[in-house]
C-alpha cells in the first residue's frame, strides 16, 4: 500500500537541491513519486492514488504554481476522499508556503511530514461560465496579468523573488483602466479600476505582503480593488505595496467577504497563483476548511493574532 504520493516539479527554482532528497524518499515502499510533465494527467493520477492505493497524504514539491495544480486535483475528489496535503517549497517565491509558515529548509519539512500538524485550510472556487477552478493563495486581475506574462525564465533566474517587481517596470506606461461592477456579498460597487486582488493567503509576487489581515481559516476572501488614478497615485500604490501598507492607500477599496461577483469592461483577466487563465472570472467563493494541510509550528498563533487585529480594527 502506497499511502504517500510525492508530486515533484523539476522546473521549480530549487528543484536541483531537492533531487537527492527525492531519491531518498523514493526508496520508501510506502511512497510513490510522480514527476510533473505535460504528459501527466494529474487529476487521474491523484484519483488513482487515493482510490486504488489508499493514499492519505499528497506532497506538492514545487512553487505556487505546483501547489495550484495539486490543489485543483485534490478538489476534484469528494470531500470525504480528499487526502492531506503537505508542501515542500522549492519554487521561486513560495508565497503560499510562507503563509502556512512552512520552513524553507527542505530536509526539515520532509522530516516533519509524518508527525507535523495539519489544519483544515480554506481554498477559493472561481467560476467563469462553465469554467471552474480553485486556488489557494491569490488571484490577481487587471494590469498584473501583463506583469506575469512579461516574466521570462531568464528574468526569474536572474532576479529570483524580485522578478515580479522587475516585470512591473515594463507595463507602467501601458496601464489599462477597467470599469468594474462588483457585488461583495450584499454590497454593490461600481468603480474604475487598475486591478483586483482576491486573497486567501497574505503574500504575492515574491513574499510581498498585500493582505495582512488574511487568514487561511476564517472562511473569508480578502478583496482589494485598486482604483485608477494618475502617475502620483501609481507611485503611491507601488511604494505602499513595497512597504506592505497597500491597504492604507486612498486608492484601495478593501472588503472581507464570502463571495465576490465581478463584471468588467473591458474584460479583466486573472492569474491564479501565477498561472494566467484565458477565461474571464465572474464569481469567487470561499470553500471553508476544504483541505487539511501541513502548517508550521507558529501557524495557530499567527491566525489568532490576525483575527484579534482584524476584530479590533
Amino acid at each position: 500500500m502506497r499511502n504517500r504520493l510525492v508530486i515533484s516539479n523539476g522546473k521549480s527554482g530549487k528543484s536541483s537541491a531537492f533531487e537527492a532528497v527525492l531519491e531518498q524518499m523514493g526508496r520508501d515502499d510506502s511512497t510513490q513519486i510522480l514527476r510533473l510533465t505535460r504528459e501527466v494527467n494529474l487529476n487521474e493520477a491523484v484519483q488513482k492514488a487515493v482510490v486504488d492505493d489508499k493514499c492519505r497524504l499528497v506532497v506538492a514539491a514545487g512553487g505556487d504554481g505546483t501547489v495550484n495544480v495539486v490543489v485543483n486535483a485534490i478538489m476534484c475528489l469528494r470531500a470525504e476522499l480528499r487526502p492531506r496535503l503537505a508542501i515542500i517549497p522549492i519554487g521561486t517565491a513560495n508565497d503560499f508556503a510562507g503563509t502556512l509558515l512552512i520552513s524553507d529548509d527542505i530536509q526539515e519539512v520532509v522530516e516533519s511530514m509524518d508527525d507535523g500538524e495539519f489544519v483544515p485550510i480554506d481554498v477559493v472556487r472561481i467560476r467563469a461560465g462553465r469554467f471552474e477552478r480553485f486556488f489557494a493563495n491569490v488571484a490577481a486581475g487587471g494590469n498584473s496579468v501583463e506583469v506575469s506574462e512579461s516574466i521570462t525564465d531568464d528574468i526569474k533566474a536572474m532576479w529570483g523573488p524580485l522578478c515580479y517587481l522587475r516585470g512591473a517596470i515594463g507595463v507602467v506606461g501601458a496601464m489599462k483602466t477597467f470599469r468594474i461592477e462588483a457585488t461583495l456579498d450584499d454590497e454593490f460597487l461600481e468603480v474604475d479600476s487598475w486591478g483586483v486582488l482576491v486573497a486567501n493567503g497574505r503574500t504575492n509576487a515574491g513574499r510581498i505582503l498585500i493582505a495582512p489581515l488574511a487568514s487561511l481559516t476564517d472562511g473569508l476572501l480578502d478583496v482589494i480593488i485598486i482604483k485608477n488614478g494618475d502617475l502620483l497615485d501609481m507611485i503611491e500604490i507601488a511604494s505602499k505595496t513595497l512597504f506592505s501598507s497597500l491597504l492604507e492607500s486612498q486608492q484601495v477599496v478593501f472588503r472581507q467577504v464570502r463571495k465576490l461577483q465581478l463584471q468588467s469592461t473591458p474584460d479583466m483577466r486573472f492569474t491564479l497563483d501565477g498561472e494566467v487563465i484565458d477565461e474571464v472570472p465572474i464569481e469567487f467563493e470561499i470553500v471553508p476548511g476544504a483541505i487539511e494541510m501541513m502548517v508550521g509550528a507558529r501557524f495557530r498563533d499567527e491566525c489568532t493574532a490576525a483575527s484579534t487585529f482584524a476584530s479590533e480594527d
